[in-house]
């Protein structure tokens, strides 16, 4: 066993000595260091502070490794500003970067971190292209990436559900264009956060809820920003849940160059939020475009069938003019040819009748009581009147009238005689 008292101890501040002037000869000069950035801060001095993570392959687990990391003012500036012109990329929470580091141990807290000098921004786009590439193939596999540009537009899409940031001047182009179009939309707003921790289940959210309304498209909008900014729309979770939705979604995210993953699954993708709106309103003027292409169909066709229907009004009335006075012309010939055959024959007529006429008056003539009479007949009634053709007549008593040619003669029934 080893005894404590035949070595001398080293004090705290000799070890950390030790330490730190180890350090250094160990890593003498700086160093590049791969990692992701996490709990990212700024003081208010404006040095920034974060810590350089190992992720786990693990989901859920705790980093590998974590290491802190300082960024001071003084080199914060040249650092935003190359990441500024080399992707328009910022520093935040989940970014992978490549970063040039001295080591430094500060022994009266016994605290070794990482001083930050200069970063490598092609690593950071080239990981940032390596996930999205890799999340484009997953999505085309999974028959994803076309899904919800397969889904039919309402024509005209006139009920629109809006994801962003209400009140940002994203927001305000977007409703502008709308508003000036003159035409009557119905914009559904869902309040979203578009960037930041929460940005990812707040769209993800405002999408579902939207959907259930059952609007015609959901406008899916936020204005420029850095990459790190726009690196939500490249959320397999946003992207997902874009696919499934069964309602067409028109991404009109502020991307000046690259498209998101997002845009790449949504039915259709512009460049920014007035474009979204423009396309929308292009949209509708095209339906109604087509109304008054209709409108001035049917009225070309109205007049072309009245114009047929007055032509052949005419034809048919000039046909039926020349028919009547052709029919007329015939008809006045055969009443002319009736009317000399009726001049021919009415004398001829007239004589055959005036004969049977004068046949007939003599046949009167002869049957009259009066020239009976006169050849010796007789007419016997009662004293009524009643003419006696019978014997049956009279009875014994009854007065008789005799008619003769030359007057009447009254007579008494005193028998009726014999049968």
């Amino acid at each position: 066993m080893v005894n404590p008292n035949e070595f001398s101890a080293l004090s705290i501040s000799e070890l950390s000595s030790l330490i730190k002037d180890g350090l250094d000869t160990l890593f003498p000069e700086k160093f590049w260091v791969e990692g992701q950035i996490s709990n990212f801060k700024t003081s208010r001095p404006g040095h920034c502070y974060f810590d350089l993570i190992e992720p786990n392959d693990e989901p859920g687990q705790p980093p590998t490794a974590v290491l802190n990391v300082a960024l001071w003012q003084s080199k914060r500036n040249q650092v935003e500003k190359v990441l500024t012109e080399s992707g328009n990329l910022t520093l935040s929470d989940d970014l992978q970067v490549r970063v040039l580091v001295g080591l430094n141990f500060y022994p009266p807290s016994g605290r070794l971190n990482l001083i930050m000098d200069q970063i490598d921004p092609s690593f950071t786009l080239g990981q940032l292209a390596i996930e999205r590439e890799k999340l484009l193939k997953q999505l085309l596999d999974e028959g994803l990436l076309e899904k919800n540009a397969s889904l039919p537009v309402t024509f005209p899409p006139i009920r629109i559900g809006l994801v962003t940031s209400v009140g940002s001047a994203a927001h305000a182009d977007f409703i502008t264009e709308i508003s000036n179009s003159g035409f009557g939309f119905n914009v559904l707003e869902h309040d979203s956060r578009v960037q930041g921790e929460s940005a990812v289940t707040e769209i993800i959210s405002g999408l579902k809820i939207l959907s259930s309304h059952k609007p015609d498209v959901i406008a899916l909008i936020r204005g420029g920003g850095s990459s790190a900014d726009l690196s939500i729309f490249d959320s397999e979770s946003v992207a997902r849940t874009i696919a499934e939705l069964d309602c067409p979604v028109f991404t009109g995210i502020g991307h000046e160059i690259d498209r998101s993953v997002a845009d790449e699954v949504a039915h259709s993708a512009y460049k920014t939020p007035t474009a979204c709106a423009n396309a929308l309103i292009s949209n509708v003027q095209e339906f109604v475009d087509e109304l008054s292409k209709l409108n001035q169909s049917i009225c070309e066709r109205t007049r072309s069938v009245i114009d047929q229907e007055l032509r052949f009004q005419n034809e048919t009335s000039l046909r039926l003019t020349k028919a009547v006075s052709s029919t007329l012309l015939r008809t006045e010939d055969k009443f002319n040819e009736i009317a000399k055959r009726v001049s021919r024959s009415a004398p001829m007529r007239l004589e055959r009748q005036s004969e049977r006429l004068t046949e007939l008056e003599h046949r009167l003539r002869v049957l009259d009581p009066v020239n009976v009479l006169a050849r010796g007949w007789s007419i016997t009634r009662r004293s009524d009147g009643q003419l006696i053709t019978k014997r049956e007549q009279v009875q014994k008593g009854d007065v008789l009238i005799t008619s003769v040619s030359n007057g009447t003669v009254s007579s008494t029934v005193s028998d009726q005689g014999e049968k």
